[in-house]
């Protein structure tokens, strides 16, 4: 039957399929307790050669056949390009602390430590990962691991922040702009392995770094302008704009990141960096403003980036090759024991109680989507090959699937240790 249907009527149903597992998944990660992201990539690696190809072989096929897939791929080089441009925002988004907040000292030792402890551990297992699977150069190679194992996913973070109340406490408000800092500086070590790895010419490597650093800077000047300035002038938001204005800019400057040679979510970066955040709105006609439409545009794209990434898994196969298991175990201690301690240290630092700080490694340690991102981009690059792509994927899958449980367990932990000290205080007052 498959073989009757044309290109569009196969690229419709493969987008219906996808967007509608998608949704469904979705809502039960959300019912157990997890990031929706994580049910939408594994609906994406199910409907790759891991099950979908094995299952149902011919349909795979003419649903995800090489024709459809580039159609596929272009709608998710715009959906990565649109998150990206949601990534620079919340990097330059103002924290408002509000008069109640209690003072911290600056994020920066924290997102300093959070990235070059992994980084450097990441190093330490290059020699050994270089053998699993890599194309590129050993420069670039080392670059890459360095800026995989030190990703922290900030959107990710911050749902996780908002579904759990921690969005206005000092763990979160320093986690959030912690990983917010060191994120960015994940971002220029891509582009300098993609440069190491012959992708990119010296001149397109300064001028991407140059506009991501200076649309940081403008970032933080407007920033600290806003919170100086008595009566801030109110800025042009970028709800204002109206989505399909916002979404052909992104477009431009995704097209012009991808000509210099960069990754298309380069251009959204540094796009989402120069715009000022705004809330999510209504345009004057009632329907949802650029921010919210952007919303709604990168949660339909997504799943078709998530979809390119599952064709090149197949967990079915790897998951049985030699040393594999193991190899994906090595990755995921280091990575997640490289992360986790640090940060705690660095909290009982800035002050915080043993729960607090092991809260603050929990929440450093989120990769989700950004790694994926990352990752993918490397694979595309020819840094990394599929093997070592497969296993890094799956790491950060683990580490982020671990955060709930693992938050939730620190709250129960600190409700037992409260209920504990309630509980003996009627005892010290008998022995008094």
């Amino acid at each position: 039957m498959t073989s009757t249907l044309d290109l569009t009527t196969r690229l419709l149903l493969g987008l219906a399929v996808i967007l509608g597992l998608s949704r469904g998944a979705g809502r039960i990660a959300v019912r157990l307790g997890q990031p929706p992201v994580l049910a939408e990539v594994a609906t994406g690696i199910a409907l790759g050669p891991t099950l979908f190809g094995r299952l149902l072989p011919d349909w795979h096929h003419r649903l995800f056949g090489p024709d459809a897939l580039t159609v596929f791929n272009g709608l998710a080089q715009l959906g990565v390009a649109v998150y990206a441009f949601e990534i620079g925002a919340t990097l330059a988004r103002p924290h408002r602390d509000g008069p109640q907040a209690p003072p911290t000292r600056s994020p920066l030792p924290l997102a300093t430590v959070s990235l070059l402890v992994p980084a450097v551990a990441g190093l330490l297992l290059t020699p050994w990962l270089h053998g699993a699977g890599a194309n590129g150069s050993p420069a670039a190679f080392a670059v890459f691991v360095a800026c995989a194992f030190g990703v922290t996913a900030v959107p990710v973070l911050a749902r996780i922040l908002q579904d759990r109340g921690l969005d206005a406490t000092p763990v979160g408000r320093l986690s959030l702009t912690a990983a917010s800092i060191g994120d960015g500086a994940c971002w220029c070590l891509l582009a300098l392995a993609l440069w190491l790895s012959g992708r990119i010419e010296l001149g397109n490597l300064l001028l991407g770094l140059l506009a991501v650093g200076g649309a940081a800077f403008a970032a933080r000047y407007r920033t600290v302008r806003d919170r100086t300035v008595r009566e801030p002038r109110r800025p042009r938001a970028a709800r204002e704009w109206g989505v399909v204005p916002l979404l052909g800019a992104i477009c431009l400057a995704a097209a012009v990141s991808s000509a210099l040679g960069l990754h298309a979510l380069f251009g959204g970066l540094v796009l989402g960096l120069l715009l000022p955040a705004a809330d999510p709105g209504t345009d004057r006609s009632g329907a949802p403003g650029g921010a919210a439409g952007l919303g709604v545009v990168a949660a339909a794209l997504l799943p078709c980036f998530f979809l390119g990434t599952g064709q090149q898994v197949d967990l079915g196969t790897s998951v049985t090759a030699p040393g594999f298991l193991g190899r994906l175990l090595v990755v995921l201690l280091v990575m997640t024991a490289s992360k986790l301690l640090v940060c705690a240290l660095a909290g009982r630092w800035y002050g915080f109680g043993r729960q607090d700080a092991l809260r603050l490694g929990v929440l450093m340690n989120t990769k989700g989507l950004t790694e994926i991102v990352v990752l993918a981009a490397g694979h595309q690059a020819g840094i990394i090959g599929r093997e070592l792509f497969e296993c890094l994927l799956l790491a950060a899958l683990l580490t982020t699937l671990a955060a709930g449980p693992a938050l939730a367990l620190l709250d129960r932990a600190e409700r037992s240790g409260r209920s504990g000290r309630s509980g003996r205080r009627p005892e010290r007052a008998a022995m008094r």
